[in-house]
């Protein structure tokens, strides 16, 4: 009898979960379908999806029948403090609502989150754009002096869509300060401009560089020694200089080959001795220094493996990946002069002013043509004053 009894009570349950579930897709083609609870019998609002997910334990022992984790909640889990449902709901209606209120209000936060994140981002890309104008335009007016490794940078950058696309380059394999000084002729190495090969300095002054990057590698150590191949770069510099002297020069650091692979002199101990020799000559000149050599090593003396393309001494794209970084970085620490926007400002006026002026001529000589022609002076209409 007692069975039987507990047998009509689950198929009761079942069937006013089946009658909710169902009001429940009704009501969901115009709201978010809910888990929602029934009332039972003893006006207890029960989620039996809510307690079993948030109770384990009596899942453990009674299963996820309904009726079973209702007799629980009834006998034990009333007392010891369980939640019937989500909300603290104490009608299915009620159940509703508060849910709702809790689903608008996380959907406003998110909203909230969303504007605050857009404005953000918008804040941030325009930040973007106005670096990416600032950084293209100052390496826009540079130029990269340099060997083999500088010829990797020119290949690297003709790729890019950002600022190193537009640097300027004269660089050669071989090139070295040795070379620079020889003359213009026959085999001796010497960067193109405009395909036509020039000493480094009149190259610079041709091309109007505000700044000048040089970058003449370690083949001078060999013919030269460390102190001869110091006083041959600082003679091309001074060259440079003499020619255009109001540029920027920035001496960038010899990079090393890879852990062992360096051959007689040119070893990485006597380029970590050279790159000392170039940064003090550039501090007694009052030019500046880039270390590139730093960043791609393997923090002990070696050119590091991922940085290298060919197991010896020339850069992978990923090690001019780490310089277009650097350069980044060095443009804040060195930013244009405010000259350099002064002198753009007087351009552009001066611009503006030809172009008036010549508008004015054309103007003037029209009307001396009429006059010529016709023997009268254009008309010119006066303008009648009204009360107005």
């Amino acid at each position: 009898m007692l069975e039987e009894m507990k047998t009509r009570k689950t198929i009761k349950i079942k069937k006013m979960m089946a009658v909710c579930m169902a009001a429940t897709v009704i009501a969901g083609n115009s709201m978010t379908v809910f888990a929602v609870p029934l009332t039972m019998s003893d006006g207890t609002v029960f989620d039996a999806e809510y307690y079993a997910r948030n109770n384990p334990d009596v899942v453990a022992v009674y299963g996820t029948d309904t009726a079973a984790l209702f007799s629980h909640y009834q006998s034990y889990g009333r007392a010891e403090g369980r939640a019937p449902a989500e909300n603290g709901a104490v009608s299915v209606g009620d159940f509703v609502d508060k849910t709702q209120t809790e689903q608008k209000k996380t959907e406003q936060a998110q909203q909230s989150e969303s504007e605050e994140s857009e404005t953000k981002s918008q804040d941030v890309t325009q930040e973007e754009q106005a670096e990416a104008e600032r950084l293209a335009q100052y390496y826009k007016d540079s130029v990269f002096i340099g060997d083999s490794i500088m010829l990797g940078f020119r290949n690297y950058s003709a790729k890019k869509t950002n600022f190193v696309h537009g640097i300027q380059f004269l660089a050669a394999g071989s090139y070295s300060a040795g070379n620079a000084l020889k003359p213009v002729e026959g085999d001796n190495v010497h960067p193109k401009y405009k395909g036509k090969k020039y000493q480094v300095w009149d190259a610079v002054s041709m091309m109007g560089s505000r700044r000048v990057f040089i970058l003449l590698g370690m083949n001078d150590i060999a013919l030269l020694g460390l102190e001869g191949a110091r006083d041959a770069y600082k003679e091309v510099i001074g060259k440079i200089v003499e020619k255009s002297p109001d540029v920027e020069i920035t001496v960038i650091s010899v990079t090393y080959t890879l852990k062992g692979e360096g051959t007689k002199v040119l070893n990485n101990d006597n380029i970590a001795k050279y790159n000392v020799l170039l940064k003090e000559m550039a501090k007694e000149n009052g030019w500046e220094y880039l270390d590139l050599c730093t960043p791609v090593s393997d923090g002990k003396g070696n050119l590091a493996e991922g940085y290298c393309s060919d197991g010896f001494v020339h850069l992978s794209t990923s090690a001019y990946d780490r310089w277009e970084k650097e350069l980044i970085k060095y443009e804040k620490l060195h930013p244009a002069q405010e000259e350099e926007a002064e002198e753009e400002a007087e351009v552009k006026a001066e611009s503006a002013s030809k172009t008036k002026t010549e508008n004015t001529g054309t103007k003037a000589k029209t009307e001396t043509k009429v006059e010529a022609k016709t023997g009268t002076k254009p008309e010119v209409k006066k303008q009648t004053k009204t009360g107005a």
